[in-house]
């Protein structure tokens, strides 16, 4: 569906529980809650590996870790971020990554081929937890390198971002391809005709979820309304209206 055809949608349906008008600024911001709603829990699907427990026959409780990060495709991205000394204690330093804010979450790290080193390709770097970072560091046997190179991730997307201590102290920029929010979310634009409101596609900007979230995007947005809608009769209707444009 294009974003006319969800907020239609929502019109359609809030028509039908006299919620009144929804104007174009309160549905963009409905509709942006709601796609940021939809990809925090997915993320949280793929981050734990486990499908919700299924409940209230909504179609949206049956994804599994699979389908949500198939959902979630189009929100990852990649971007180079540059490694800076942090002193941590007098004369000791480390090698600090500071991640973009918008950076929700990490799927992997690489540090980046160096003509001055023997890299010569990227190299995965392994996320280690912080109760074992101390052993690594002390190994002699699993000693970070540049060919075995570790990172301690700390902070918070929502709280300051996400940060990368990496090690060895050597690296100066890694790769991350992570997933966010992008910047612009969808909204329904418009002209004014007539004192009307008419939809505006060149000034439009469309859902990033593939086809198969936007009856979930629907459903969010009238639930904020107050109207319980399940995504069964969504799909019914919109079947009945298929129906009726094809007699």
């Amino acid at each position: 569906m294009t974003i006319d055809e969800i907020y239609r949608l929502v019109q359609t349906f809030a028509n039908k529980e006299q919620r009144g008008f929804i104007t174009p600024s309160d549905f963009n911001l409905l509709v942006k809650q709601a796609e940021l709603e939809l990809l925090n829990k997915r993320l949280s699907i793929v981050q734990e590996k486990s499908q919700p427990k299924k409940a209230g026959g909504f179609l949206e409780e049956s994804l599994t870790p699979e389908m949500a990060e198939q959902d979630i495709a189009p929100f990852l991205i990649s971007g180079r971020f540059s490694a800076s000394s942090s002193i941590v204690a007098p004369g000791y330093s480390e090698k600090e990554v500071n991640l973009s804010s918008h950076v929700l979450l990490i799927k992997e790290v690489f540090i980046l081929a160096e003509e001055n080193s023997s890299i010569n390709s990227h190299i995965p770097l392994e996320i280690v937890k912080p109760e074992d970072i101390n052993k690594v560091l002390r190994s002699s046997l699993v000693k970070p390198s540049m060919d075995f190179p570790v990172g301690l991730m700390s902070g918070s997307p929502t709280n300051g971002g996400l940060k990368i201590k990496v090690f060895p102290d050597t690296i100066t920029e890694i790769m991350v391809y992570y997933y966010h929010m992008p910047p612009v979310p969808p909204q329904w634009n418009y002209v004014t005709i007539a004192g009307k409101p008419v939809y505006d596609p060149s000034n439009s900007t469309q859902s990033r979820f593939p086809a198969r979230v936007h009856g979930e995007i629907v459903v969010k947005v009238l639930e904020y309304l107050g109207v319980n809608l399940r995504e069964a009769q969504l799909v019914q209707y919109a079947q009945s209206n298929e129906v009726k444009a094809d007699s």
